[in-house]
């Protein structure tokens, strides 16, 4: 192995064994500095470019997860609120299907053992044009007239209140019936609403 005495003073530079040590060296620093400054360094920054873009993929693909994520629920909802609406408009009928609702009531009226005199639809209230079309249903108002007693009154009621329509009664008065004491003369109003379908 070849020492480079320390004291630059006592190294006889004319020595060619020195001469060729030195040549060694300074091709070694200047192979040296060429790597660092051609290779090294470009490679630093290479991957330090490659990193930023790791960073910016990766928080792009949080993003990512997270838009999935968010996407999912508001499918979910989504669907929720279709279910709500079908279910809100099988409670409401549109105006087409009033005769099937008059009809319904009719059938929930005989299967309570209420004989029905009389039922129709009643003049509902007025509403100019502007409150019409701010509004997504309207309310029909049905009188019936009909004859039955208590106990029948009851169970009709009964059953207008877990009808698969909104239904309410809103008027509802009972005469006694002098020819026969255990039936009444019954009048009520049912009030129910009809969907305005979008044209």
């Amino acid at each position: 192995m070849i020492k480079i005495p320390l004291d630059f003073k006592s190294i006889d530079f004319k020595n060619i064994q020195t001469k060729q040590t030195l040549a060694i060296w300074l091709i070694f620093l200047i192979a040296f500095v060429l790597y660092l400054y051609f290779v090294f360094v470009p490679q630093i920054a290479r991957v330090s470019t490659l990193l930023g873009k790791v960073g910016k993929i990766t928080a792009e693909l949080k993003s990512a997860k997270s838009t999935s994520a968010e996407m999912e629920g508001l499918k979910k909802k989504l669907v929720e609120y279709n279910e709500k609406v079908e279910w809100y408009e099988k409670k409401l009928p549109v105006e087409q299907e009033i005769p099937n609702l008059l009809e319904n009531l009719s059938d929930m009226a005989k299967s309570s053992n209420i004989k029905i005199t009389s039922i129709m639809p009643a003049p509902a209230a007025r509403e100019n044009n502007a409150q019409r079309q701010s509004k997504m249903y309207q309310e029909i108002p049905i009188r019936i007239t009909a004859r039955s007693g208590y106990h029948e009154l009851g169970r009709f009621l009964s059953n207008l209140e877990n009808s698969n329509r909104f239904m309410k009664v809103t008027n509802i008065g009972i005469k006694s019936n002098k020819t026969s004491p255990k039936q009444h003369d019954i009048e009520l109003t049912v009030c129910t609403y009809i969907l305005f379908k979008e044209k």
